[in-house]
């Protein structure tokens, strides 16, 4: 079945009320933090394939997503980048629908326009987007989740959930538009994303990932067995702990930024400001991920 851009699998399930979660890379997804939280929920939940873009080079410049090429046998398979759906339901029932995005290159109002699409062809009552940005916070306190809702029930749940409402304001990616063209078909929307240790750069890191679940679990009432990426998270940090204490540098940069994320938690008149080597550290990181997103 075509869906605008999109394929989907049939027969195409029933979903009426379902939640679509929205991971987005490379924008909005250091750590891979929305990627292996969906991941998670795939394998526990047993999703099955449910679709992707058909041309995906319509969406995609694939000098800057490169193609990758992997054999069976004797044979060559060459696998484009993509965006692909896939859908589960959990134990009590309810619809999910994972939506495993790439930013596109070119093409992007065609690209939200058959998200909405897709939306509106699988009766999708909440869209939510999630991920993980680079923060001035230490590994040494517990993560700082920031998001969003378009509607009072839904902000109050996410503050529930401990999540604190986004102030962000400057350059952002297109499928920021996708939260407009959600309500205009009545899906509410909401955000959830995890600040993590900008000094750390994992390509995994799980304990954000934990942090995402655990305040997922809480909004939506999951029980998710989490134990395993907890203790995968407190195997990483350990390990930025015994960095440190060789790195004094490192080891500066992660006592300042206590003293900040303590005076902020503590609601002080007054933070104390970055030192000026730290906030240029910081910066080339917001350059070089063009900073966190609308959310």
């Amino acid at each position: 079945m075509e869906i605008g851009a999109f394929r989907l699998e049939d027969p195409v399930p029933e979903t009426k009320g379902s939640i679509l979660l929205l991971a987005l890379q490379p924008w909005i997804d250091v750590g891979g933090v929305g990627t292996t939280a969906l991941s998670f929920l795939e394998e526990t939940w047993q999703a099955r394939p449910l679709g992707y873009l058909t041309r995906p080079g319509h969406f995609y410049d694939f000098t800057r997503y490169r193609p990758m090429l992997h054999r069976e046998g004797e044979r060559r398979i060459v696998t484009l980048p993509n965006t692909y759906i896939r859908y589960a339901q959990d134990p009590g029932g309810g619809h999910w629908i994972f939506v495993h995005a790439l930013e596109p290159h070119a093409h992007g109002e065609e690209f939200l326009e058959s998200l909405v699409g897709v939306m509106e062809k699988l009766a999708v009552q909440c869209y939510g987007l999630i991920g993980s940005y680079y923060g001035p916070v230490p590994h040494t306190r517990p993560p700082i989740l920031t998001g969003g809702a378009t509607s009072p029930i839904w902000r109050e749940r996410l503050k529930s959930a401990g999540v604190r409402e986004s102030r962000y304001e400057g350059p952002t990616t297109i499928l920021a538009l996708l939260m407009e063209y959600a309500q205009a078909i009545g899906v509410e929307v909401i955000s959830v994303l995890v600040q993590v240790p900008a000094y750390a750069q994992m390509e995994r890191d799980y304990r954000g990932t934990w942090a995402l679940l655990m305040a997922l679990s809480r909004l939506f009432t999951l029980p998710l067995d989490l134990e395993g990426i907890r203790q995968e998270g407190e195997k990483q940090y350990a390990e930025i702990d015994s960095q440190a204490r060789r790195d004094p540098r490192l080891q500066r940069w992660i006592e300042e930024l206590e003293r900040i994320y303590d005076a902020e938690a503590a609601q002080t008149e007054q933070a104390p400001k970055l030192s000026p080597e730290l906030e240029r550290f910081l910066e080339e990181l917001e350059r070089r991920w063009e900073g966190p997103s609308q959310a």
